[in-house]
């Protein structure tokens, strides 16, 4: 798979720089934009192979498939703004490796819903902690926490979540 502009590694990378460093910050931009390229391709890919799933939850996939290059697109703007070099270092495809093994609509939307739960929270703790550091980054980050909402809502509106008894 060509992850450009991406330096992906397989398996574990190296912990992301502390915050508020600016490599600090450039990592987490470089680690949530590859996120949400796995996400992308994911849904992409989704709403081709899983036809378990209605139509309209295929459909809804394509969209959010265009929401996370926006996402994507926003953070690679601001690696560049602050003149971050992408490939600094390198990103983990795991995210993507656990998509692809989904046996069908329901586990790929628990799981994507669940992936995407882990990256909202995170999102807005970036958002929290970097506000009054570099405010544009924030904003970034908030916005994005706002709108995965959205995806996460999708998935169990189609797929509930069931008591285990």
């Amino acid at each position: 798979m060509d992850w450009s502009p991406f330096l992906v590694q397989a398996g574990v990378v190296l912990a992301p720089r502390p915050l508020p460093t600016r490599e600090g910050i450039g990592d987490r931009l470089r680690t949530a934009a590859f996120a949400e390229l796995q996400a992308e391709r994911a849904f992409n890919r989704a709403a081709e192979i899983y036809t378990d799933a209605p139509q309209s939850l295929r459909d809804a996939w394509k969209h959010l498939a265009a929401e996370e290059t926006k996402h994507m697109t926003w953070l690679l703007g601001r690696l560049e703004e602050m003149e971050i070099d992408v490939q600094e270092r390198p990103v983990s495809d795991s995210l993507w490796q656990s998509l692809s093994k989904c046996k069908d609509a329901r586990s790929f939307a628990h799981y994507i819903a669940d992936s995407e739960e882990r990256g909202r929270r995170a999102g807005q703790r970036f958002h929290d902690t970097l506000l009054t550091i570099d405010e544009k980054t924030a904003k970034i980050f908030g916005e994005i926490a706002r709108e995965e909402q959205r995806h996460i809502d999708l998935a169990y509106k189609h797929f509930p979540l069931t008591e285990i008894s």
